[in-house]
């Protein structure tokens, strides 16, 4: 089975939990996208209304910054694959709870499996508190790389922070020219291993 029938079947499953509360107050699951070969995978809180309509993850203003910022640390959004630590809309946008964030967290453990990414961005304080921990402040952590496991976490500012707060653009931006600079590496690693 391919990485593509994996994930889409993980995705029918996810279409049936009702592991919480969210599934009942949105449209449909927006399970992710983007190149599943990628070595980082980003993860963000929920998808907002827009998300909810469209189906698919940071496709509203927060994610037309995202794109912004993807492209200034020189990635192109399809090079990547972006997600949630929840699938479904959380009521009026809101931020999810850390017990939705707990259920909803084996569809994102198994998305890992699947696609085994060695970087993860973690994109504002409820996906850091959801994966990384709880009691951490997006200060204490931000711009900072963080093991589990076999992957690497970086914590950085939500987009629609950055929308609230245009002056951390430039430090986030600056945070995913790091990510880009360890896919580089990973990249050049790689190609020397083979040779």
């Amino acid at each position: 089975m391919t990485k593509s029938e994996k994930l889409n079947a993980l995705m029918q499953m996810n279409l049936a939990c009702r592991q919480c509360a969210l599934r009942s107050g949105c449209r449909g699951v927006v399970f992710g996208e983007g190149d599943m070969d990628s070595p980082v995978m980003f993860v963000g809180e929920g998808p907002g209304q827009t998300e909810d309509e469209m189906g698919r993850p940071f496709v509203g203003r927060a994610g037309e910054l995202l794109n912004k910022m993807l492209t200034e640390a020189g990635f192109r959004r399809e090079d990547v694959y972006i997600t949630n630590i929840v699938k479904c809309r959380p009521p009026g946008n809101r931020t999810p709870s850390l017990d939705e964030m707990e259920r909803c967290l084996p569809w994102l453990r198994k998305q890992y499996a699947v696609l085994k990414p060695r970087f993860m961005v973690l994109m504002g304080l409820a996906a850091t508190h959801g994966i990384l921990d709880k009691d951490i402040r997006m200060n204490q952590c931000r711009g900072k790389w963080f093991r589990r496991g076999d992957i690497q976490m970086l914590p950085i500012y939500h987009p629609a922070a950055v929308l609230r707060n245009p002056a951390w653009f430039e430090v986030c931006a600056a945070d995913l020219r790091l990510v880009k600079q360890v896919c580089e590496d990973l990249r050049s690693l790689n190609s020397g291993v083979r040779g």
